[in-house]
């Protein structure tokens, strides 16, 4: 028997890969291309069972908070995280995102695993949940918000949170975008991706021309979110201005596949776990 609620993620990429020409917009690549970027241990993602997130979940969680919303997720990886850090705790888990094809992804893992979840398709700066929630996990998706959006974001998850409970942010911080249009870094990052793949045997959806070039304008886009957060502090302030206390600020570790740490590498990208508390005036 397989460890309870792991994701089967070659089953999964084909999954979202289909599902993405059904219900996705301009987020097509993201969600196709997720997955099979996972396997090829080429993405900063969802951390390994030993990581600092994991363990601070399960900490929080311990304590007593059991009202979940995960803010933004890519696929099933960070709604498997939250279920593994919470077995036997009875959580209420909700899903939120923008887009139709990760929550339709969540609801199948959720029913594969008699995981009761609920899922709201919703863009983060219209969050209206007064105190629902103990805890709420973003990973990443701040990232993916415009500057003049971010504000409101954190201060609609200030408003969603019950006193005492905890906001627990993932997020990168990485130089403003230097890389020309032209640069061959872009390629480069597709071959590692497929020779990574095809290393490991994976069945591809595509045939290797179309996913090249999908995942090339995959990680020219991924290129121009970088810089959101140029140093630790950008974040810690931007939760401060919007009703959080800051408990902590930690960088966290993460492995990629040899190739891929490159571009990493090129943009001083660091990675770090914020966990801040709705302030009590607030």
């Amino acid at each position: 028997m397989p460890p309870l609620y792991s994701e089967r993620l070659s089953e999964l990429a084909a999954q979202a890969y289909q599902l993405s020409d059904q219900l996705c917009g301009s987020c097509r690549d993201l969600h196709a291309l997720w997955p099979y970027i996972r396997l090829s241990r080429s993405s900063t993602g969802v951390e390994v069972e030993e990581s600092k997130l994991t363990q601070g979940l399960q900490n929080l969680i311990v304590e007593g908070r059991r009202d979940v919303l995960i803010a933004g997720a890519a696929d099933t990886g960070l709604l498997a995280l939250v279920a593994r850090a919470g077995i036997d705790c009875g959580l209420n888990i909700v899903v939120l995102d923008i887009c139709e094809t990760p929550l339709e992804l969540c609801r199948q893992f959720a029913k594969q695993w008699s995981l009761p979840i609920q899922t709201i398709r919703q863009d983060l700066r219209d969050l209206n949940a007064r105190r629902q929630f103990d805890l709420v996990l973003v990973h990443g998706t701040l990232h993916f918000i415009d500057r003049s959006g971010r504000s409101r974001a954190v201060t609609r998850i200030r408003d969603s949170t019950r006193p005492g409970g905890r906001l627990v942010l993932l997020f990168n911080t990485s130089k403003a975008p230097a890389l020309k249009a032209d640069d061959n870094v872009h390629a480069q990052y597709a071959t590692a991706v497929l020779s990574e793949l095809k290393r490991q045997r994976v069945s591809l959806p595509d045939s290797e021309a179309v996913l090249c070039d999908r995942l090339a304008a995959h990680s020219r886009r991924r290129q121009l979110r970088e810089g959101a957060f140029v140093q630790p502090s950008d974040a810690t302030l931007l939760l401060e201005d919007a009703g959080f206390n800051v408990m902590s600020c930690e960088q966290v570790d993460f492995k990629l596949s040899g190739e891929t740490s490159d571009l990493v590498s090129r943009i001083s990208k660091r990675r770090f776990v914020a966990i801040g508390e709705p302030n009590r005036h607030c």
